[in-house]
């Protein structure tokens, strides 16, 4: 096995060993993911808690509101902790499960990761209140003001799935 090789592995057994994060988290998109029916991750997904900060204020063409259910959060470890950043491990199952969009008409598409539900997690109880809350917390990013953005790309790129092209 060749060093980065090694390397890809011991990173993805310390992110196995983080507590799991489940909640909404966000990434911004260069466009629209043909995102079902439910298909999985190939690598790493970098997301946010924050959508200012995933779509670089508001600046992507469409943003992917995730409910996460085996995100780790590498906060503590991060450069820049202020990214508040979640990543989703490799083969992620996601299926979208509903689309909603920004006052000024852009995309929001909502996917729910296919994992195990974490019975203490707070999460929203039905797909209406699902989308009313990702709704809530755009609306509230986007009367915040610009956040600086660290790492320009880092959470705005395409999702890739195993079985595109």
């Amino acid at each position: 096995m060749s060093d980065t090789a090694q390397a890809a592995l011991r990173f993805l057994q310390a992110l196995e060993r983080l507590p799991k994060y489940t909640g909404i988290v966000f990434h911004g998109l260069p466009s629209i993911p043909r995102l079902a029916p439910a298909r999985w991750t190939r690598g790493v997904t970098a997301t946010r808690r924050d959508p200012r900060i995933a779509t670089e204020n508001f600046s992507t063409p469409a943003i992917a509101a995730i409910v996460t259910r085996t995100g780790r959060d590498i906060e503590p470890f991060s450069t820049h902790p202020s990214e508040q950043e979640i990543v989703l491990p490799p083969e992620v199952v996601l299926l979208e499960v509903a689309r909603t969009s920004l006052p000024d008409g852009r995309p929001v598409v909502i996917i729910e990761q296919l994992a195990e539900q974490d019975p203490s997690a707070s999460l929203p109880p039905t797909l209406n209140a699902l989308v009313e809350q990702v709704q809530l917390t755009l609306q509230s990013a986007l009367e915040s003001p610009d956040s600086p953005i660290t790492t320009r790309g880092k959470f705005v790129e395409p999702f890739f799935f195993l079985d595109e092209g």
